[in-house]
């Protein structure tokens, strides 16, 4: 073989191992994502019955490409797990609701951007607003009123129902896959119980048209 013979056969060599080590490195990265996406979602399917809501993008969000992934990477999947943590809260707060006439362990709603839905939700999208609350006039009571001698309003259990869920049930199983918040918000046509002085002492009635300020559960995906 002639010198230039040589040199063509090492210049090929040269160009072309590279594409060969890429495509197989390409090829063992979308396997290597699409296997970890796989395992997630069964062991999601088996712990809870429901699967969460994904996305994924390659090299940069928007590019959902996998198979032409520019090395090194990265694959990136995220996840939402909307229908898991939102049943598991609605389970958490039936458990630890007083019962008398069990109206409000039966009121535990969900709220989708700002409406109640029937059940737990399915299909959400990323900028959906999730909440949970609930809209019995007398609700923050349940949670935070004192009595006029001073004792919690409910004694039947402990108060502070939903702040202990979000803090002992919910943040330890999901603080670190979804954003899960306690707060209080204004529920419309909940009505709000307000102080009036009346005959024989302090009375309350309700106002009409004052969204009542509900202790809730805000539900978001994890960034």
């Amino acid at each position: 073989m002639g010198s230039s013979s040589i040199q063509a056969f090492r210049q090929t060599v040269t160009v072309a191992w590279p594409a060969k080590q890429d495509a197989a490195a390409r090829a063992l990265l979308v396997r290597t994502a699409r296997a970890g996406h796989a395992r997630i979602m069964a062991d999601a399917k088996s712990r809870s019955g429901s699967e969460p809501q994904w996305e994924v993008y390659a090299n940069a969000p928007g590019n959902t490409s996998l198979d032409l992934v520019k090395l090194p990477g990265p694959i990136v999947y995220r996840y939402r797990y909307f229908t898991e943590v939102v049943q598991a809260a609605l389970t958490a707060l039936q458990k630890a609701s007083p019962v008398r006439s069990g109206l409000y362990a039966k009121s535990h709603t969900v709220y989708v951007n700002g409406q109640p839905v029937a059940g737990v939700p399915k299909g959400l999208k990323s900028t959906d607003q999730v909440m949970i609350a609930n809209p019995v006039p007398y609700a923050r009571r349940i949670e935070i009123g004192k009595t006029q001698a001073g004792r919690d309003f409910v004694i039947q259990v402990p108060n502070r129902i939903y702040e202990r869920v979000v803090k002992k049930v919910l943040m330890p199983k999901f603080g670190k896959v979804a954003k899960i918040t306690f707060g209080y918000v204004s529920l419309p046509g909940g009505g709000e119980l307000k102080s009036r002085a009346g005959h024989g002492g302090a009375k309350r009635k309700r106002a009409a048209g004052v969204g009542a300020m509900a202790p809730a559960i805000f539900i978001g995906g994890q960034g």
